[in-house]
C-alpha cells in the first residue's frame, strides 16, 4: 500500500506533508492541489473517529478528546469555528454548544475519499476559514455492477460493519451505502473505563458523576446511510446529487454535564457543472446544500436524574442547519488564471432545555439565531519562468438576527430581556485578501512567502447563549462581540537534499479582536461561582513544522514531522494575569518506519508530544504531561478481491491525554475540570472484500 499526497503552492505555509509520502507538486487547470489524506490512510486504522486519524498523521492537527467518538481538532493552534469544515462543498454546523458534534463526526469515514487540509487564511472561497479549512471529499460511484463489504473489529469491543453498491455505465452512475458501529467503553493505560474516569475526578456522588446503573453501558451506536448519483450529460456537463444521513445513540461524554441522547445529521448536496462553455468560461459550476443537525443532550444517566426522584430529567433539544449556493467561473485572461464567484447561505441555530418526560419547556438556551452570508470572491494564478503568484479576495456581508423572547413560561425570560436588550441583530462587512509567491530554485527546490488576512464572525453562542440558574449566570453570550480577523506571513521552503525530502514552514499569525472564552463572576449574586462568557482580545500564534522523507533501499522508507507552535495574549483579561492562549499544543511530532515490497505493507511508527508547560491556567488549564506511544500496522492482499489489515494502537499500554481542560469547552469540574485519557492498548483488524 503506497501512500499518496500532492502539495499545494496555494496553502503556502499548509504544507503537513513530512508524515504522509511527498509525491509531486501538481497544477492541474490552474487549480493548485493541497496535502490530501487519501482513503487508504484512513482505511489503515481503527476507522473510529475522523479526528483522530487526521492528527495520528499530522502533527499540526491536535485532537480535543471527548468521547470515544465525536472529537474535534485544533489546527496549528487555532481552533472550533476557526476552522471551517466542508463536505464535498457543503458547510455543516453541531447542535451541540459545547461541540459534542463537531463537523467532522457527520460523515462516515467509510464514505470518505480524501480529507484535504489548507493550514492558514489563504482560502477565499468559503465563509469563515480564518484559521483554516479541512475538505473532506467523498467518493463517487464507478461504472459497472460491484460493490465493496468491509467490517473492523477491535478492543473493547468495537465491531463496524460497511456495505456499499454502486452500478451504472458511461453517461450514469450511481452507488448507495450503509455503515453501522459499536462499542463498549475503552480503558485507558490505567485500566479505567469512560465512566471510571468521570469518577476518579469527580467522586461518585457528584451531581455530574454517573450512576451505578449505567457503569457499562455502550459507549455509543452509530448508523449511517450514504447515495450518490452522477450524471454525464454531455462531455462537458455533469451532473453530481449526494444524500448522506448519520445517526448516533447514546453517545458518552464523561467531561461534559450531559451525553448525547440522539445526533442526526442530514446533508444533500447538489453540483453541475460545465466545461468549455465559452472564451471566458473554462468552468462553469453551481452548487446547492441543505445540511441540517439535530442534537439532544441530557442527564439521563447522571445523578441529577437520581437527585430528582429518578424520575426527571434535563434535556437540551438543539437544531442547526444552514442552506447555500455558490455560483463559479474560470477562464484566462491576460496570461492570467482567474476563478470569480458569488457565495451566499443562510444558517439557523436554536435550542432549549425542557423537563423530563413531561416536555415542559425549563430555559432557552440558544434563542432562534439566523445567520445571513453573502460574498464575491475572485482568485488568479499567474504563472512565470520560475515564479508563481496567486492571489484572492473576498468581501462579505454578514447579519446576525436573534428572535424576540415571547414566551412566559419559560423560567429565565425575564433574565434575558433584561441581558440582550435591544442587541438581538448584528452587522458585519469584511474583507478576506491574500498573496502567495512560490519561487522554484530549480526542479526539485522552491522558496514561498505567503501573506494573507482571514475573517470570522461570532456565532450564536459566543453572542447571545443564556446559562441563568438559581440566580447565578452560568455563562452568557456576549453581544457585544466583533469580528475576529487573523493576519498571518508564511514562509517556507521545500525540496530535496541528499536524497531526503524536506520541508520547512515558519508562520505568525496576528490576531485582531480574536474571540476568546473566560471565566469571570462579575454579576453573579455568588462570588465563590463563576461563569463562561466570551471577549475580543488582540494576541498572536507563531510556529514552525518540519518534515522528512527518505527511501531505504527498494522497499523501506523513514518518514517524521515535528510541529511546534506558541499562543499569547496581548491584552490580558481584566482580572486575570496569565497571558498563555488556551488550545495552543505543545511540540508534537511522527516518526514512522514502513516496508513494502507489494505483497505485504508493514509501519511502526511512534507518536510523540512534549509536556503542557504554557497553558492558561486561569481559564481551567493545567499541566499535562509529555507522552510518547508506539504503533504497528501490517497490511496484506490475500488475492484481487481480498486484503487484511493488523494493527494495535498504544503498545506499551500508556496511560496519557493529548488535550488540556480548557474552561472554554465547558468542562465540569469546578476549578479542575475533568480530563479524558486516551486508549489504553488497542488490537485491531480490518478486511475489505471487493466484488
Amino acid at each position: 500500500m503506497r501512500k499518496s499526497i500532492v502539495v499545494s503552492l496555494f496553502c503556502a505555509g499548509a504544507l503537513l506533508g513530512a508524515q504522509l509520502d511527498i509525491q509531486k507538486v501538481v497544477i492541474e487547470e490552474e487549480e493548485i492541489q493541497s496535502p490530501t489524506l487519501q482513503a487508504d490512510e484512513m482505511k489503515f486504522s481503527r476507522q473510529q473517529d475522523v479526528a483522530e486519524i487526521i492528527s495520528k498523521y499530522m502533527p499540526e492537527v491536535n485532537m480535543v478528546r471527548a468521547s470515544a467518538i465525536g472529537n474535534d481538532i485544533v489546527l496549528r493552534g487555532f481552533k472550533r469555528d476557526d476552522v471551517n469544515v466542508l463536505i464535498d462543498g457543503a458547510k455543516i454546523y453541531g447542535g451541540c454548544p459545547n461541540r459534542m458534534d463537531p463537523p467532522l463526526m457527520h460523515i462516515s469515514i467509510a464514505d470518505i475519499k480524501s480529507i484535504e487540509v489548507q493550514e492558514g487564511p489563504f482560502d477565499v472561497e468559503n465563509f469563515g476559514s480564518m484559521g483554516g479549512v479541512v475538505k473532506v471529499v467523498t467518493k463517487d460511484p464507478i461504472q459497472g455492477f460491484g460493490g465493496a463489504l468491509g467490517g473492523t473489529f477491535g478492543s473493547f469491543g468495537y465491531n463496524k460493519f460497511d456495505l456499499n453498491l454502486h452500478t451504472g455505465d458511461e453517461r450514469l452512475k450511481m452507488q448507495i451505502g450503509v455503515t453501522r458501529e459499536n462499542s463498549d467503553q475503552y480503558e485507558d493505560g490505567d485500566g479505567k473505563t469512560l465512566v471510571e474516569q468521570n469518577w476518579e475526578a469527580l467522586g461518585k456522588k457528584d451531581p455530574n458523576a454517573y450512576q451505578e446503573t449505567y457503569k457499562d453501558i455502550d459507549a455509543y451506536t452509530r448508523a449511517a446511510l450514504q447515495s450518490k448519483v452522477v450524471y454525464e450529460i454531455a462531455d462537458n456537463q455533469k451532473l453530481k446529487l449526494s444524500l448522506f444521513s448519520d445517526k448516533a445513540s447514546n453517545v458518552l461524554y464523561p467531561a461534559f454535564q450531559m451525553d448525547a441522547q440522539l445526533d442526526r445529521t442530514l446533508i444533500l448536496n447538489a453540483n453541475y457543472t460545465i466545461r468549455n462553455l465559452a472564451k471566458y468560461s473554462k468552468a462553469l459550476s453551481i452548487e446547492g446544500y441543505y445540511s441540517s443537525v439535530k442534537h439532544d443532550m441530557g442527564t439521563k444517566f447522571r445523578n441529577a436524574a437520581v437527585i430528582m426522584g429518578g424520575k426527571m430529567y434535563r434535556t437540551h433539544h438543539v437544531v442547526s442547519y444552514i442552506k447555500g449556493v455558490k455560483l463559479k467561473n474560470s477562464f484566462d485572461l491576460a496570461s492570467i488564471a482567474w476563478t470569480i464567484g458569488l457565495d451566499g447561505s443562510v444558517r439557523k441555530w436554536n435550542g432549549i432545555c425542557v423537563s423530563e418526560p413531561s416536555k415542559k419547556p425549563r430555559q432557552v438556551r440558544i434563542p432562534n439565531v439566523e445567520t445571513k452570508n453573502s460574498a464575491i470572491f475572485l482568485k488568479g494564478l499567474k504563472k512565470f519562468d520560475r515564479v508563481s503568484m496567486q492571489f484572492g479576495l473576498r468581501y462579505d456581508n454578514t447579519d446576525l438576527k436573534a428572535k424576540r423572547f415571547a414566551d412566559p413560561t419559560i423560567a429565565n425570560i425575564a433574565a434575558i430581556q433584561n441581558y440582550y436588550s435591544n442587541k438581538h441583530s448584528k452587522s458585519y462587512n469584511d474583507l478576506s485578501a491574500n498573496v502567495v509567491v512560490n519561487y522554484n530554485l530549480d526542479e526539485q527546490n522552491a522558496i514561498y512567502v505567503a501573506l494573507g488576512q482571514g475573517v470570522r464572525v461570532p456565532d450564536a453562542q459566543e453572542l447571545y447563549f443564556i446559562g441563568f440558574m438559581k440566580g447565578n449566570w452560568s455563562r452568557k453570550g456576549n453581544p457585544n462581540l466583533k469580528e475576529s480577523k487573523n493576519r498571518e506571513l508564511d514562509i517556507g521552503y521545500k525540496g530535496e537534499i541528499f536524497d531526503t525530502s524536506f520541508h520547512l514552514s515558519l508562520f505568525y499569525s496576528d490576531l485582531k479582536d480574536y474571540i476568546y472564552a473566560y471565566r469571570s463572576n462579575v454579576g453573579n449574586k455568588d462570588p465563590k461561582k463563576y461563569y463562561l462568557t466570551w471577549t475580543n482580545i488582540d494576541a498572536h500564534i507563531y510556529g514552525a513544522s518540519i518534515s522528512l522523507q527518505r527511501a531505504i533501499g527498494d522497499y523501506m522508507m523513514i518518514e517524521g514531522g515535528l510541529s511546534y507552535q506558541r499562543g499569547k495574549k496581548d491584552d490580558l483579561i481584566p482580572g486575570q494575569k496569565d497571558d498563555d492562549l488556551a488550545q495552543v499544543p505543545p511540540m508534537h511530532g511522527r516518526l514512522a518506519l514502513s516496508y513494502d515490497d507489494g505483497e505485504w505493507y508493514v509501519m511502526a511508527e511512534s507518536l510523540m508530544s512534549a509536556g503542557w508547560s504554557d497553558y492558561d491556567s486561569d481559564n481551567g488549564e493545567r499541566d499535562v504531561g509529555g507522552w510518547g506511544v508506539v504503533n504497528l500496522k501490517a497490511s496484506r492482499a490475500i488475492n484481487d478481491t481480498i486484503s487484511l489489515q493488523f494493527g494495535v494502537d498504544n503498545l506499551f499500554d500508556k496511560t496519557y491525554a493529548v488535550n488540556n481542560t480548557y474552561a472554554g469547552r465547558s468542562l465540569i469540574g469546578g476549578r479542575t475540570p475533568v480530563l479524558i485519557n486516551e486508549p489504553g492498548r488497542y488490537v485491531y483488524a480490518n478486511i475489505n472484500i471487493q466484488f
